[in-house]
């Protein structure tokens, strides 16, 4: 009876939401209004918006997985965030909201021309699929635990509520709808925490129950969190989703301001997630470690429990909302428009995109059943934007260090090698995530390094070259 009445008040929730979504119809009656949400948003919206993507399952379920195993310092991976949201808003909202492009690899062509832009965008969908990958497998671990059932059909059961409100309703509906989630998601924790430390004597009954190393601020390692701040910076440097966002604002200091918001309003969870996942060791020593965070509901009576659980639901869907979103963004710009129906009326760009937002926001379902490790795949996720990220940087504060050759020979080798060293387990203790950084540099630095011996030689540029085919 009481999963029957948890159950009954997440379904309430995900009806409560995706009435929103519809409702934001309104909003998204052109593509651009669809993916932007027409600039109606502010600060505050928008910086809850760009938090709420990196506070998803991956970051929840995720970060209370790895505190299960390893400890409190599991909390790096979203302390870090902050940081970088600091750096984009520091270096980065201006410039891309100058550039007034929603989309990362709409950027990239006006610097490093097609070829760049359409590689970008293929490794960025590939990023987007891989962490809606390991959102979906957090959902589908706290679905199957609360309905007792396996978890390919959690897996579909996610897959295909998390489409629905976004494909109505594009960006205004991810963008209110999150606001909820935002708030759910908070109190969901806040519930968590209080709980689970009544059930194990509070601070001192934990330090009682689990090992010191388990509460030592950096026993997952100097290596790991200088990785994971790389990576952090990448993916919102990067990422599909946070560029939309960004150009969702009305100006440039709201974009700025919006970075900001993101970053603090990021830290007090992410010290309370990983808190939850101690105390998920302490009190259910055995419990398998990906439901550290779901097992607590357990803890409660059935109606505050009703609402832990949909706060982890928010949590599935303001990712894999965003992730969706991002990816149909990218396959309208860089694919439909100019490959496919050059001269698309408004009604079948939207239409377009609403069938995109669906497609792949399913495609991940078969593959989230078998995976192990949540964080490790949001990483690994995240390295692969890292690539982009590098090359996005040196676009604007380097732009006469490579040539688009350079940045599209780059962007592909960093992404198979970033690929080939996630797949081999990390060699040697290196995180996929340095070879995502160091791979692009390398590359565009060798090019450089020709391009120079052809200017001397009287060739032309590659840069200009390819940008003035690219006009």
């Amino acid at each position: 009876m009481a999963n029957v009445i948890m159950i009954g008040i997440a379904l309430l929730y995900v009806l409560i939401t995706t009435g929103i979504g519809v409702y934001m119809k309104k909003h998204s009656r052109t593509s651009s209004g669809f993916m932007t949400g027409g600039k109606q948003f502010g600060a505050f919206v928008i910086g809850a918006l760009m938090m709420s993507e990196f506070i998803a399952v991956g970051s929840t379920i995720g970060t209370a997985q790895t505190a299960f195993l390893k400890g409190i310092s599991a909390s790096w991976n979203l302390y870090t965030l902050m940081l970088a949201f600091t750096a984009f808003a520091l270096f980065l909202a201006k410039k891309f909201h100058e550039r007034s492009e929603y989309t990362i690899s709409g950027a990239i062509a006006k610097s490093y021309g097609t070829h760049a832009k359409i590689i970008t965008s293929l490794i960025m969908t590939y990023a987007l699929v891989v962490s809606v990958i390991s959102t979906y497998a957090g959902g589908a671990a706290m679905v199957a635990l609360l309905m007792h059932v396996p978890k390919s059909l959690a897996a579909v059961i996610v897959g295909v509520v998390s489409v629905v409100y976004v494909a109505a309703g594009g960006m205004s509906a991810v963008a209110y709808t999150n606001l909820a989630h935002v708030t759910v998601k908070y109190l969901g924790v806040i519930i968590c925490v209080a709980v689970g430390l009544g059930a194990v004597g509070g601070m001192t009954g934990l330090r009682m129950h689990v090992s010191p190393q388990m509460l030592n601020w950096t026993a997952i390692g100097w290596p790991t969190i200088i990785a994971w701040t790389i990576g952090n910076m990448g993916a919102i440097f990067s990422t599909q989703y946070i560029i939309q966002a960004v150009t969702s604002t009305k100006d440039e200091r709201k974009a700025r301001l919006a970075s900001v918001y993101a970053g603090l309003l990021i830290i007090p969870i992410g010290f309370m997630i990983a808190l939850a996942g101690v105390m998920s060791k302490a009190i259910f020593p055995t419990a398998p470690s990906a439901q550290a965070l779901p097992i607590l509901v357990t803890l409660m009576n059935p109606f505050v429990g009703g609402l832990v659980v949909a706060g982890l639901i928010a949590a599935v869907f303001s990712a894999s909302s965003a992730g969706a979103l991002a990816c149909a963004a990218l396959l309208l710009k860089d694919v439909y428009l100019p490959f496919v129906n050059k001269n698309a009326t408004e009604a079948q760009s939207l239409r377009f995109s609403r069938m995109a937002t669906i497609i792949m926001g399913l495609l991940p379902v078969p593959f989230a059943i078998f995976v192990p490790q949540i964080l490790n795949t949001m990483f690994f996720a995240r390295a692969l934007r890292t690539t982009i990220a590098v090359v996005v940087v040196l676009m604007f504060y380097a732009p006469r260090f490579s040539s688009g050759r350079g940045a599209s020979i780059g962007l592909v080798t960093a992404a198979a090698a970033t690929t080939g060293w996630y797949m081999s387990g990390n060699p040697f203790g290196v995180d996929s995530i340095y070879v995502a950084c160091v791979t692009p540099v390398l590359v565009m630095a060798i090019d450089h390094l020709f391009a120079g011996k052809r200017r001397k030689s009287g060739e032309p540029p590659m840069a200009a070259t390819i940008v003035s085919q690219a006009r």
